[in-house]
């Protein structure tokens, strides 16, 4: 799980939380006129259905996995990567046998989050050449930092719509309250134009709060998945140079900050 994520949320709910209900006591009303379901109809749904209008409709249901995956955090590092890169490479200076032993008794234990690595040295088996086989990952990466990409664009494109949503919202109260104006006294306007502002609280708030959070936490895994890309791309264009693992661990380091790195014994 992703703690910072998790905190973040927890301590961001408490706080508000806290303020909204000593703000409640402070003027004598219950935090209960915070709550309004019409109001969240109008944000959540019509951010949904405008956001379903923008982009195709697989593309929106995918936002629940996205929400999943905010929340997740790997469970390997960079350095986990290297480490297995190393230990294909030594199994492919042995023997091409070795190597395909280490790829069938690899899947659990070693981390091919996008299967680049084991795909590449499935490459390598095949006989395929460095220079096609760059080719070929270097155009799994573009295409899948494209796909995430849009991911990303759905989130942001939320936090853009939810606090127009809660602008209509706003609007539609207004018109409600100046409607009834006639059969009601300066208390049911007060009452009317606190529900009425609601909605735009909520709009501030998904878009704040939610939306735009997760599409940044989005966009920074997705580049520190380029990186990750880059680096198993290097490591299995070495491996199929049957470079010695001694050097790729050096040139690997680069990707790694200065204390992931490790010297590679020999």
């Amino acid at each position: 799980m992703n703690l910072g994520t998790i905190v973040g949320l927890l301590v961001g709910l408490a706080l508000m939380g806290l303020a909204a209900v000593q703000g409640a006591k402070g003027v004598g009303v219950p935090v209960s006129s915070l709550y309004d379901t019409v109001s969240i109809l109008i944000v959540f749904g019509g951010s949904l259905a405008a956001t379903a209008i923008a982009f195709k409709l697989s593309q929106v249901l995918h936002l629940f996995k996205l929400l999943k995956m905010i929340f997740q955090d790997d469970n390997f590092t960079l350095g986990n990567v290297v480490d297995d890169i190393c230990s294909l490479s030594e199994s492919y200076r042995k023997s091409r046998k070795d190597l395909e032993s280490a790829l069938d008794g690899s899947p659990d234990s070693m981390p091919f989050r996008m299967h680049m690595v084991k795909d590449g040295c499935k490459l390598i088996l095949g006989g395929t050449k460095p220079d096609d086989i760059e080719t070929i990952l270097e155009n799994t990466e573009m295409y899948r930092e494209q796909r995430e990409n849009v991911d990303v664009n759905i989130m942001k494109t939320l936090g853009t719509y939810s606090p127009a949503f809660g602008m209509i919202g706003t609007l539609i109260g207004l018109i409600y309250m100046l409607a009834g104006m006639g059969s009601g006294g300066a208390d049911s306007i007060g009452s009317a134009m606190a529900v009425a502002l609601v909605t735009t609280l909520y709009g501030a708030f998904a878009a704040n709060f939610l939306f735009l959070p997760f599409a940044d936490k989005l966009k920074g895994k997705n580049e520190a998945k380029k990186v990750e890309s880059a680096l198993m791309t290097e490591g299995v264009l070495l491996i199929a140079l049957k470079k010695h693992p001694i050097e790729i661990r050096e040139r690997l380091n680069a990707y790694l900050p200065p204390a992931m790195r490790k010297e590679e014994e020999e």
